[in-house]
């Protein structure tokens, strides 16, 4: 049935990206209620014929986007000078900000961050099995909640190792959110912008941190270290309470097999939790076997893993590297963290729309948004290198490193839209949290690390020492580019599963970005049906 949408949706500047302000308006909220056992579920369809973007699309989008920038803003938030302070010491012996208050040395302030990693790489894999039997749109607004509770945790905190739990909450919380997001945007997404859509919702990741950096030094002198926290728990309760009273949210593969009842009827549906919980783990280990069984998507991973180890290196590193090595003209490492910080958040912004933009543009396939990441990774390995060997002037290195960036994060949303696209709709769930694991266990945990040991190996580092391990670190581009060339290869002979999954399903309605090449074929259909579910 057909319900007329009620009062309009305030844009937030999305015309650019293909929501049209008087079609948003005017748009009916296209709901198919089915009363059956699921409960109600919201189906949303675009059409890229008629030029009409549904409430629903767009309502999705901004509140996505809406999400992500609370969420990254935390991470901004406690780097911040103002909000990690000092540590005390014999001179200072009570410390400044987080550091001080709660006697958290360097090395216990850098492990708060292994603590929000701890459950995020937990969360992540957990929130994916349970969109196997609860709607993905109600978990999200669970994980909000347990977000939302853990930044008044860390408002709260009376001890480091109570910092340390609410570290853990917070990325428990997040990791709901890091998993299901991008399929919902991928399934309500109009024909021929899919991957700009994802483009604008992944901008969000820079601009939510450098936000937050901002946010923290403009709040904690006035208010208090504890402040931006409690601020941003503010922020995140009325987005879990909104998830929780909207109707859920169908997802394509998923929510058909998921309740809407929540987690609480799911509990009470057991006969025991323990054989609940075994019953899960094992969907689970099998999901994960067939996840394995998609080379496109392990080639993908694989190379995304290897440019995260680099993106890891600058983002720990890169304002140390950049003052180390033109001091005089940075003046101080405040500077340095300003200047390079405010390059890096821009060039994240220009890539990452410039890639989404590239592959709607030429076509919306796996093997073009393939090949887009590899030239991607070499254009960024090329300038980087550059800048790091070559240039001697601060002004030249500042221009050809901004030309490496800008390049580097053209891979962003062309290898999330792969990560999507490369394996049946029942996996994505699965697929973008395993990403998550993988890309930050094998990526930017460890390569921070390692640069720091190779830095100090031969004593205190020289400019020159600094240019020479950021140019060895930077070689794994080149890998990362190698490898997703590979994968683009593989992608000749590999399934689309947004055309494969519409055949099968007999859904009419639904219409892609191109119709050749990499459409489904009989053949495709045929080999996607020996696929296990």
């Amino acid at each position: 049935m057909r319900q007329r949408g009620s009062g309009a949706w305030i844009a937030i500047g999305l015309d650019w990206i293909g929501l049209d302000w008087m079609s948003i308006t005017r748009a009916n909220a296209n709901a198919n209620a089915n009363a059956n056992e699921d409960g109600e579920r919201t189906r949303t369809t675009t059409s890229s014929h008629s030029g009409a973007t549904t409430w629903n699309s767009s309502r999705l989008l901004a509140l996505f986007c809406a999400t992500a920038l609370v969420v990254y803003t935390d991470r901004g938030a406690i780097s911040s000078a103002a909000v990690s302070g000092t540590p005390r010491t014999t001179e200072n012996p009570h410390g400044s900000g987080l550091q001080g208050a709660l006697d958290a040395s360097y090395a216990k302030f850098g492990a708060l961050t292994a603590a929000f990693m701890v459950g995020l790489l937990a969360g992540a894999p957990a929130f994916s099995a349970l969109a196997r039997e609860v709607n993905p749109f109600r978990l999200i607004s669970y994980g909000m909640m347990i977000y939302a509770c853990g930044e008044i945790g860390c408002a709260c905190a009376i001890s480091y190792w109570v910092m340390f739990a609410c570290r853990c909450a917070v990325g428990v919380g997040e990791a709901s959110f890091v998993s299901l997001a991008a399929p919902f945007i991928d399934d309500h997404a109009p024909a021929g912008r899919k991957t700009l859509w994802l483009a604008t919702f992944y901008l969000c990741v820079p601009f939510g941190v450098a936000f937050g950096i901002f946010f923290g030094g403009a709040v904690a002198p006035k208010f208090g270290w504890r402040a931006p926290f409690a601020m941003n728990a503010c922020a995140a309760a009325p987005i879990a309470v909104y998830c929780w009273f909207s109707p859920p949210v169908r997802m394509r593969g998923v929510s058909d097999n998921s309740s809407a009842a929540g987690l609480t009827a799911y509990a009470r549906s057991s006969s025991t939790l323990r054989d609940r919980a075994g019953a899960m783990f094992s969907a689970f280990a099998k999901d994960c076997s067939d996840l394995a069984r998609f080379p496109v998507y392990v080639f993908a991973v694989c190379g995304y893993a290897f440019y995260t180890a680099v993106i890891g290196v600058y983002a720990v590193w890169g304002p140390k590297a950049g003052y180390a090595i033109f001091s005089r003209d940075l003046v101080s490492a405040s500077n340095a963290d300003m200047v390079l910080g405010g390059v890096t958040v821009l060039s994240g912004i220009l890539g990452t729309l410039f890639g989404g933009m590239i592959v709607d543009t030429f076509g919306s396939t796996l093997k073009t948004a393939l090949r887009t990441c590899a030239c991607s990774a070499f254009a960024g390995f090329v300038f980087m290198e550059i800048a790091f060997t070559q240039c001697s002037s601060f002004a030249m290195f500042l221009l050809v490193f901004i030309a490496g960036e800008v390049s580097a994060f053209v891979l962003q949303a062309p290898i999330n839209a792969v990560v999507l696209w490369s394996v049946e709709p029942r996996l994505r769930p699965l697929a973008c949290s395993m990403t998550t694991v993988v890309i930050h266990l094998f990526g930017d945990v460890p390569t921070p690390v390692l640069f720091g040991h190779f830095l100090e190996r031969d004593g205190a580092p020289s400019p020159d020492r600094w240019r020479a391990v950021c140019a060895a670190f930077t070689l794994l581009l080149v890998a990362s580019s190698f490898v997703l060339a590979g994968a683009s290869l593989v992608a000749d002979q590999a399934i689309d599963h947004r055309r494969a999954d519409s055949i099968l399903d007999g859904d009419s309605d639904t219409e892609f970005d191109v119709d050749v090449p990499g459409a489904a074929s009989e053949a495709d259909v045929q080999r996607a049906r020996l696929i296990p579910d």
